[in-house]
C-alpha cells in the first residue's frame, strides 16, 4: 500500500530551501521536463525530447526574501532525480552550498554578506541548504492521514539567522 502511493503520486513532500537569487514570483509551478545533462554524467538538466527525459512538475512558495536569497517552500509533484535542484536553478536561484547546481559547496559569513573575501571568515554551511520539512501519506492499513514533520536543522537555521541580518 505504502508503495503504490508513492507510485500514484499520492505521498505529499514539502521542503524548506534557501535559494542563492531572488524568486520574482511569490508561488508557482515548474513545469519543465528533466533528463540527463547532456555533458556533465552527475548532473540532470532541463532537456526537451531526450530519450532521458521525463515530465516533471514542481509547486514553489516564496517565505521570504532577504538580499540576494529567497527562502522557499518546495512542494515536488513528480519525483525525478534532482529535481528540485533542477528546477530552482532553471529559474536562476539555485540551492545555497548545492555544489553541482550553484557552483559552490560552502558558504562563509563573509560570503553570505556580498564580500569575496572568504579567507579567515567562518564558515556557516557546509552542505545544500535543503531541507525535507514534512511527508504526508496514508496509513497502509487503516487509511488514516499521516504527517510526519522535521523541524529545520541548527544548521540552516544559523544560516538563516545570519541572513537575516543582512535585511
Amino acid at each position: 500500500a505504502l508503495a503504490r502511493q508513492w507510485h500514484d503520486r499520492e505521498v505529499e513532500k514539502e521542503y524548506f530551501a534557501i535559494t542563492v537569487g531572488r524568486i520574482d514570483r511569490d508561488r508557482d509551478v515548474i513545469d519543465a521536463p528533466i533528463g540527463r545533462h547532456p555533458y556533465q554524467r552527475d548532473k540532470m538538466a532541463i532537456r526537451e525530447n531526450h530519450s532521458t527525459t521525463k515530465p516533471a512538475s514542481t509547486f514553489y512558495e516564496v517565505t521570504d526574501r532577504i538580499g540576494r536569497f529567497t527562502f522557499v517552500r518546495v512542494k515536488p509533484k513528480t519525483g525525478r532525480t534532482h529535481q528540485i535542484r533542477v528546477h530552482l536553478a532553471h529559474l536562476g536561484c539555485p540551492i545555497l552550498c548545492d555544489r553541482l547546481y550553484a557552483g559552490h559547496a560552502l558558504a562563509t559569513e563573509s560570503w553570505l554578506r556580498g564580500r569575496g573575501d572568504q579567507e579567515g571568515s567562518p564558515v556557516v554551511l557546509t552542505r545544500q541548504a535543503l531541507h525535507a520539512q514534512k511527508l504526508t501519506l496514508r496509513h497502509p492499513q487503516t487509511g488514516e492521514s499521516m504527517v510526519f514533520e522535521a523541524p529545520v536543522p541548527e544548521d540552516l537555521r544559523h544560516t538563516m539567522d545570519v541572513i537575516k541580518t543582512l535585511g
